[in-house]
This record gives structure tokens, sequence and C-alpha cells, in this order.
């Protein structure tokens, strides 16, 4: 999620990041197995962009703050001084975090580009009055398409759903074939935008030898373990290709990542078919035999976090406490 002002690719050269390298800080208080996540975003970036996320030197003033703040937000292109990456423990899935890290890399949404009515209908009566600024349109004085087409298979495109206050959807393809909002990996053209936004040379590969075993922090060292699958019961997996024999029970997951704002209507007559189809996990709809994956990723409000100026603490024994945005650098950052 991102806040109000312009949309899509920035193209101020005061908004990208200095030779595309972001200087980050983790927050202590992930889990091995969401560490294990973080490090698979950050690999895909350097493997397939030439983006560098790279631990933050002491002292330097402006960096990435990675912690559980409020939801799902960022901060889009980068800013002065820390900037906050909330990734909470909703938002703790690999499609999430390569999404949310799009917009610190320096994007918008791709249906807010200046042309999207020529690719998508927005149904506005759907849209709840609070959200109605995620609807918003692209100015073209201050970002870029970089060239790229309009992309339904866009990791940064909500689906059709999203900030639905009734159940319909809010926006639709006019594509009749297309499908929206359900990518969980980069597209051709997202990784294209990347990079021609930062000018990266046509062989983006990640080089080892930069990456000495002495200079990695917490987030590689994730990665040096990393298997390409999270540790989890071995019931959530019928192979990694999603191919499922048939004596197998199919797995049960929330099929859009939305369904957090309709679970209080689930079993509403007009949408309980729907829901059903689409959000079984979270209306409680799946069968006992099937085990759940949960796509249940609520946006954050970066404004509420920024009115605050503070950002919650979670401590081991459960109690939280409020951290100033900009004594984070003292206390929230892992050694």
């Amino acid at each position: 999620m991102v806040g109000k002002s312009q949309r899509n690719g920035v193209s101020r050269v005061a908004k990208l990041w200095p030779n595309a390298r972001i200087p980050y800080a983790i927050s202590p208080h992930y889990t091995s197995h969401e560490r294990a996540l973080l490090a698979r975003a950050v690999k895909q970036y350097h493997e397939k962009t030439c983006i560098r996320f790279v631990p933050r030197s002491s002292g330097e003033p402006d960096y990435l703050f990675i912690g559980k703040v409020d939801g799902c937000f960022s901060e889009v292109g980068r800013t002065s001084g820390v900037q906050v990456l909330s990734l909470d423990n909703g938002c703790m899935e690999y499609a999430t975090i390569i999404h949310e890290m799009m917009h610190v890399v320096g994007f918008y949404h791709e249906h807010e580009r200046w042309d999207r009515d020529n690719f998508i209908d927005i149904i506005w009566q759907n849209i709840d009055r609070g959200a109605l600024d995620q609807f918003g349109k692209v100015d073209l004085s201050k970002t870029s398409y970089y060239g790229q087409p309009y992309d339904y298979k866009s990791i940064l495109h909500y689906d059709s759903l999203a900030f639905s206050k009734n159940g319909f959807p809010t926006m639709l393809p006019k594509q009749k074939s297309a499908t929206i909002g359900n990518a969980k990996d980069f597209s051709d053209v997202d990784l294209a935008k990347i990079n021609r936004m930062y000018s990266c040379p046509a062989e983006t590969k990640q080089q080892t030898a930069p990456f000495a075993r002495a200079q990695h922090s917490p987030i590689y060292q994730a990665i040096n373990k990393y298997d390409d699958r999270p540790k989890l019961p071995s019931q959530y997996y019928d192979g990694m290709q999603n191919s499922y024999s048939s004596n197998k029970p199919q797995r049960c997951e929330d099929k859009i990542t939305v369904c957090w704002w309709t679970a209080d209507r689930c079993r509403a007559p007009a949408i309980y078919a729907m829901m059903t189809s689409l959000c079984p996990k979270t209306c409680g709809l799946c069968s006992e035999r099937c085990p759940c994956l949960s796509l249940n990723t609520k946006k954050g409000d970066v404004i509420a976090a920024l009115r605050r100026k503070s950002i919650y603490n979670k401590k081991t024994d459960g109690t939280e406490s409020l951290i100033p945005i900009n004594a984070v650098k003292e206390v929230d950052v892992s050694s």
C-alpha cells in the first residue's frame, strides 16, 4: 500500500536510490522463517535486477528500516533519513514482500497509471469511501511508464475485489481473458521497468564474489540456509509445482488478498457463494480434511503511522511500547 501522491514509476532522480543501492536495517522481531522469506525476496531482486539491498553502515543517515510496524506499507522511492517498510505478521508472504519492496524501489500500483482507463474499468460505487485515494491516476509530470505496456500480470496490480465495500468488484479488466491481482512473482514487465529505471546492464545475475561470508547480515545468513521453500509441516506441500495427485486432498487457501475486507459478511446470502469460492480460509469454510494456507494480507495505513511518528516495539513478553521513528536506528536495528 502507498500514500496519496503521484502514481506509477517515479522519474525524478532524487527519488531513486543512488547506484541502485538500498541500505537497510531489519527489526530483530522476525522469526527465522520470516527472515527466510525476506531473504528469498532480496535474493530475487539481486538475481533479476541491479538493485542491491545492503546492510546499513554505522552512521549512514539514509536507509530503509524493515519492521513490523502497522500492516503492509512503504513509501515510494527514496526519501531522506530513515524510511519505513512495514511488513507485519499478516504481510509475510513472498508475493506481498516483493510487492512492497517494489514500492521502495520506486513504483506505484499498476492500476494507477494515467492510461489505465484503456485497460480496466473502475467500479466506483463498490469502493469503500476511505479507500478512494487508492484508485487515483499517475501524475505524468513526475512519473514514467519506462516504455512498458500496461501489465495485468504485474505484482503491483490489485485484484478485482480490492477495497470493495460490498463484496462486488471494484475494477475489471477490459480484456476478457485477463486476470488481475493474482501474481505470485515479478512479471517480465515488472523486471523490465526496474532495470530501465536504474539503467541496469543487460546481465543482472548476482555475482557471489562481492558478498564475503563475513559481510553477510542476518538476512543473508537466511539466504545461505534457504532451500526454496519455508520450513512448514509437510502437509502444506503436495509438490512444489502445485500438482496434486487425485487421491490427495486439495489444500484450502484464499484466492485473493483482500478477504479481510469482507470477512464480517462471509455468510451474507448475496455473496456467500463467492466468498466460499474466493475466501474459504478467512471465512472458516474449509473442509476439515483440507490443510489451510491463508493469503490474508491486510493493507496497513501509512498515514496513521507517519502521523503517529512512532512504531510499535513488540517485545518477547507480548507487550508493546511506542518508539519514535527517529530513534529506530538506536533501538531496533539487528546486530
